[in-house]
């Protein structure tokens, strides 16, 4: 009854003050999941065309854009002509900020700051339209977990100062709200008893915060079961997702979004590889230099949001690279689009001297079973070798190295050079996320 209440009352009372049309835009992609597959379609078709035009009219960056490269909207009359177009950087971007890509709208906007790949922030503007579509995809990707408002709930996040709006949102909602940035064993620790003595039945949050809690619930015997695991943010490796389903005894349903407002797709729980594409919001496009390549094959994740907002974002390489399924139904009954997996961002790639690409799984896969190994990092600065740094446990040989040194050559490339230096410790990137691999050689 409560559930039902927040859905029918406190949540259109949210919209309201806020000015916002979440729960409209939920309505509308609750329905849309389940239309025919053409329907589908026709919508981001029709939206698209209308993107591009507003963008083209009202943006002086895409007129300018689209000028030089000699296309015009009438060119793309659906997704499947989106490659005529050129693809948008960061740096592009970031130059004609703010009065050559933005526009006005008749919506309160607002800046945020997104980390670039370069460590310079970048800005991206959104008005309260673009926002209560995203926000509805957020409460959409957790209900893909069976999760319903004002289930009791456990949320990890970096908003340590959440206002009073927020605060009141929590509270109606349910949800205990705990900060990301430390995670020490006593945080853990109270975090695992506001579980306990809260009844809480859902976690969501960053992957690698769910991860470390999961992790200490197994250290301390922690035995309470979860209806369900909901996490974005950082990548949800193999061992994250088994650690957590153990922990909790639960499945982990993963999401992914950006920074930039884009609520991109999220997994229903029917197997561990697939998600569903939020295709009204955004069209995911899987490329190689601007050019699709093949479903299943690994491509730079490209973006275009179906709506103008104040700040259109079309062709918009983010950086992320990904793989788009030749499966064209789920067994859950959704007609969204499938992603098959989000396999970092391209500077998590390390590209051996035959052309191989090594992902960070194909790391994991190697350093899971060197149990005198705690963590590593591969860093890779030149296209023919890589520098692995290492923390290592008291009973670390260098038999034990070498044992790792040969697998990646055996399984990667034979003719990739390779370091090995042991630290202390490997810190956090500013995010707060940890980079297993990193390279600037290029993807």
């Amino acid at each position: 009854m409560y559930s039902s209440m927040c859905s029918r009352v406190l949540l259109p009372l949210g919209d309201l003050l806020a000015r916002q049309r979440v729960m409209r835009y939920l309505d509308y992609y609750q329905r849309s999941q389940y239309w025919p597959r053409e329907r589908l379609l026709e919508e981001m078709d029709r939206s698209l065309r209308e993107t591009v035009a507003i963008a083209y009219q009202e943006v002086p960056f895409y007129r300018d854009l689209y000028n030089r490269h000699r296309v015009s909207p009438s060119d793309v009359r659906g997704v499947s002509d989106l490659p005529k177009l050129p693809v948008v950087s960061k740096v592009m971007l970031r130059e004609a900020f703010p009065d050559g890509c933005t526009r006005r709208t008749p919506h309160v906007w607002d800046d945020y700051s997104t980390s670039g790949s370069t460590g310079r922030p970048f800005i991206v503007r959104v008005d309260d339209d673009t926002m209560s579509r995203a926000r509805a995809l957020m409460l959409l990707r957790t209900m893909f977990a069976g999760w319903r408002p004002g289930v009791p709930t456990l949320q990890t996040g970096m908003a340590t100062e959440r206002g009073t709006l927020k605060w009141l949102k929590d509270r109606l909602m349910r949800v205990t709200y705990v900060s990301a940035f430390d995670l020490s064993d006593s945080v853990l620790d109270r975090y695992l008893e506001l579980i306990e003595t809260r009844g809480l039945r859902f976690v969501t949050g960053y992957a690698q915060s769910v991860y470390l809690l999961a992790k200490r619930a197994r250290d301390i015997g922690f035995n309470r079961q979860l209806d369900g695991v909901v996490s974005w943010g950082s990548n949800m490796f193999r061992h994250y997702r088994r650690e957590i389903e153990e922990a909790f005894g639960c499945r982990v349903y993963d999401s992914y979004g950006v920074g930039e407002g884009m609520q991109v797709s999220a997994q229903c729980g029917v197997d561990d590889e697939t998600y569903h594409q939020f295709c009204l919001h955004v069209v995911a496009e899987y490329c190689r230099e601007g050019e699709p390549v093949k479903a299943g094959e690994l491509g730079e994740i490209l973006l275009t949001r179906l709506d103008p907002g104040a700040m259109p974002l079309i062709r918009y390489t983010i950086g992320d690279v990904g793989r788009g399924s030749a499966q064209r139904a789920c067994p859950c009954g959704r007609t969204l689009p499938l992603m098959s997996s989000i396999d970092g961002r391209t500077s998590d790639i390390v590209v051996t001297p035959r052309g191989n690409r090594l992902i960070v799984e194909f790391f994991f896969g190697i350093f899971q079973y060197a149990n005198m190994i705690d963590n590593f990092q591969v860093i890779q600065e030149k296209p023919d070798s890589i520098h692995v740094k290492i923390v290592v446990l008291p009973e670390f040989e260098a038999s034990h190295w070498q044992i790792v040194r040969d697998q990646i050559l055996e399984r990667g490339d034979p003719d990739l050079s390779i370091t090995m230096e042991i630290v202390e410790e490997i810190p956090l990137e500013p995010s707060r996320k940890r980079r297993f691999v990193r390279s600037s050689v290029g993807f």
